[in-house]
């Protein structure tokens, strides 16, 4: 059995007004390939979702930012500027919650 694993974030104003969050590019081995649909589970229901990969030069070289999509469940967590997320990894499985 795989160890759990935890993705903490502390959104910023950016997740908020997005709906989304941001992986950080450490932890993207942790998370499916961008575009392909994975099961999360959210506050005791399941969800469908994504990782967005997104082109960015907000610094050089040329690069992307990886996001989950959390807009269609954001409404049942604290999803608000500097609220702190986790998404568990435990054997596969993703949960997504409040810390």
């Amino acid at each position: 059995m795989a160890p759990t694993i935890t993705y903490r974030r502390n959104l910023s104003a950016e997740d908020a007004a997005t709906g989304s969050i941001l992986i950080e590019k450490s932890r993207w081995h942790r998370f499916p390939p961008p575009m392909r649909e994975f099961a999360v589970s959210v506050g005791g229901a399941r969800f469908l979702t994504r990782i967005v990969a997104e082109d960015c030069d907000c610094v050089p070289p040329p690069h992307q930012h990886y996001h989950l999509e959390a807009n269609h469940f954001r409404d049942r967590m604290d999803f608000e500027r500097g609220s702190i997320v986790e998404v568990r990894i435990d054997d596969g499985a993703y949960t997504i919650a409040n810390a």
